[in-house]
């Protein structure tokens, strides 16, 4: 090799190993930059299914329970839920005033029959909110007494599509000999079933607080060829006071 070859091959073995390590470098730096991308994006996917997490306890604990609720409410939560009354019952004569005893001697009447504020009552005679019946008020497990004689057509709760107790809750419902159909709602148990024939005065179930009730009482309620009447001017006073 001559004088001027030597430097071009120092030269050409400088550029090679200078091209090989900026290879290895770029090699390095963006094996590097591929690891420390890599590694975001995983860590953003896992904040992401994290936060999505947290968001479906949350719904899971508190929004679903509202939600229920809600719907349980809105399936039906009056007195006035239609329940069908048997298609023909014999016609009797008019009530007389006492003749209905009362179902829960010692009871406080809290609500009479007729126009109601209370938003969960149905709209009857021209009322946007009506109570068709009498709420009497009295320790919780008190004996319920048939008001008449007649034969028990229901002694069920009456449930929405989820199970809850809505409307009446417990209710007992008497076709009465003399053609009326007699409601007992919220009781807390039955002593009578579907079928029986009771007399007046008789128990037929125990004061609750089931359906659509705010407190122990029993809600009488009197219907007359499908339409509720108040039963107060004809049932025997229920207090001493």
């Amino acid at each position: 090799m001559g004088p001027r070859a030597a430097p071009r091959a120092v030269g050409g073995v400088v550029r090679t190993a200078g091209a090989i390590g900026r290879a290895a470098l770029g090699a390095l730096t963006g094996g590097f930059r591929d690891r420390v991308g890599g590694a975001a994006v995983s860590n953003l996917r896992l904040a992401a299914v994290v936060l999505l997490g947290g968001m479906g306890v949350i719904v899971a604990i508190v929004v679903l329970p509202v939600l229920m609720i809600v719907f349980a409410l809105s399936v039906g939560v009056s007195h006035g839920l239609s329940i069908a009354a048997p298609a023909a019952l014999p016609a009797g004569p008019p009530l007389a005033p006492g003749e209905l005893a009362c179902p829960v001697p010692g009871a406080t009447t809290t609500q009479p029959f007729g126009p109601s504020e209370l938003a969960g009552e149905p709209a009857l005679f021209g009322h946007a909110h009506f109570h068709a019946g009498v709420d009497l008020a009295i320790a919780a497990g008190m004996p319920i007494r048939a008001a008449e004689s007649g034969q028990v057509i229901q002694a069920a709760g009456q449930t929405d599509s989820l199970g809850f107790l809505v409307g009446y809750g417990n209710l007992v419902r008497v076709a009465a000999n003399s053609g009326r159909m007699d409601y007992y709602g919220h009781m807390s148990g039955f002593a009578i079933n579907r079928g029986d024939v009771v007399q007046q005065n008789q128990v037929i179930g125990y004061v609750g607080s089931t359906g659509y009730s705010t407190g122990p009482h029993v809600h009488f309620e009197v219907r007359q060829n499908g339409t509720p009447v108040d039963p107060a001017p004809f049932m025997q006073r229920c207090s001493a006071g």
